[in-house]
């Protein structure tokens, strides 16, 4: 946290947020907006909520996955096919700034949350549909995954050995990519409301997301008319030499030495021949020759005892390098604990749940998570009464119905004093 933090309200503490998401695209860009400030109200189906909540356990029933893609928000649990569950759905959209959904194309439309009808109850409003493929074209239609995603925009194509198959990335990165992508359109079109007045709808495709991000292959491959068809590399980098993944004493470490910093290298290494030796001089001749760079590398750091040292000398000649790390080892790099990456937040069962911040260092206010993700429907009462003024009566009505449900857990917690 900056030193010069300060208690005033989040930058959104003033935005109101329907969050009609789930598993991780849209539940991403719903997660930065909580940490951000807005009031962030889960609109969960009826019976079990966004199916996040099913997968990546870390207790039994509580997802590890769930806890850290929904902290910060508000659970409502309604039946959307009921008109009662609707009715109040629209009602809570004429006090909401933003409505943000992951849905099939299609799907909001069936209930009537759509732009085109949400507009009409509240003409201001910003709405961002997060799909797979986009709401119109020929794969509007398809049922999509982070995988899915991955493996359509090029980036499996590129990942992996280039003698073996492609490759999936080893976390759900097409996902929490396009729910960033989605979020940055959101206060774009909020800052354009607060100078025209105009709502806005947003239609963020999950594929297109990632081939955004590829500033190298697709401008190789479609400024030259295929003449340049970038491949996967595997450990080494297809144009730079040495950049890539090189067999340490301890494990691994990888190194990205611009042309610039040959240099650097070879003299940290003891080999200052090689800087200006014509077989290696430049990033042409190296990368013609990457076995024999990667035989003085790997020989070099099996010299060392530990990967410390040589790291340490790597460090002091300005050499980009770094070990590469287990995940159980990240948490405890000095420079993530320095920034207070990770937040403590207290959970009713499982005690202390560590979870990431978002990563911006803000100067005038404290970038942290609100509060831990809800139990299904957790905030019924609290939403329904205070935004809609909704009675007690009128409550335990609607759950008779099975118009509203809520997790038995959260009963069980609050007669034991623990919510």
């Amino acid at each position: 946290m900056t030193a010069t933090a300060s208690p005033i309200k989040k930058m959104l503490s003033n935005v109101k947020v329907l969050d009609f998401t789930q598993w991780l695209a849209g539940p991403a860009a719903t997660r930065l907006f909580a940490d951000f400030g807005a009031e962030v109200i889960k609109i969960e189906r009826t019976p079990d909520g966004d199916n996040g909540r099913k997968i990546h356990f870390v207790a039994p029933g509580i997802s590890g996955f769930f806890l850290a893609a929904c902290a910060g928000k508000k659970s409502l649990a309604v039946e959307f096919r009921s008109d009662q569950g609707r009715a109040l759905i629209h009602e809570l959209v004429r006090q909401t700034d933003v409505v943000i959904e992951n849905y099939s194309p299609g799907v909001m439309a069936k209930y009537g949350f759509d732009y085109a009808t949400l507009k009409e109850i509240n003409p201001k409003l910003i709405m961002c549909s997060i799909s797979g493929f986009g709401q119109e074209g020929p794969y509007a239609n398809f049922t999509s995954f982070d995988i899915i995603a991955q493996a359509q925009s090029g980036v499996m194509s590129m990942t992996g050995d280039p003698d073996g198959p492609p490759q999936y990335v080893g976390n759900y990165f097409g996902d929490p990519n396009a729910g960033v992508h989605a979020a940055v359109a959101i206060c774009a079109a909020l800052y354009h409301r607060a100078l025209h007045g105009e709502g806005q709808y947003i239609d963020v495709s999950q594929l297109e997301s990632l081939v955004y991000l590829d500033y190298i292959n697709f401008p190789l491959s479609m400024m030259t008319g295929g003449r340049l068809t970038p491949k996967r590399f595997g450990g080494d980098f297809f144009s730079i030499c040495p950049y890539g993944v090189y067999r340490s004493k301890e494990g691994y470490i990888v190194f990205a030495v611009a042309e610039h910093q040959w240099g650097q290298l070879v003299r940290a290494m003891g080999m200052p021949e090689l800087e200006t030796d014509e077989r290696y001089a430049t990033q042409v001749a190296r990368c013609a020759r990457r076995p024999e760079v990667r035989a003085y590398i790997e020989a070099w750091l099996q010299t060392f005892p530990d990967d410390a040292t040589p790291l340490r000398l790597l460090a002091e000649a300005r050499v980009p390098s770094a070990p590469i790390l287990d995940i159980d080892q990240v948490p405890e790099h000095p420079q993530i604990k320095a920034r207070h990456l990770f937040q403590d937040l207290p959970h009713p069962e499982l005690g202390t749940t560590p979870v990431a911040r978002s990563p911006f260092q803000l100067s005038s206010m404290e970038m942290s998570i609100p509060f831990r993700a809800p139990y299904l429907g957790e905030h019924n009462e609290e939403i329904l009464q205070e935004r809609l003024g909704f009675s007690s009566t009128k409550l335990a009505a609607l759950y008779a119905e099975g118009v509203i449900v809520q997790d038995k857990q959260v009963k069980v917690l609050r007669d034991a004093g623990k919510l």
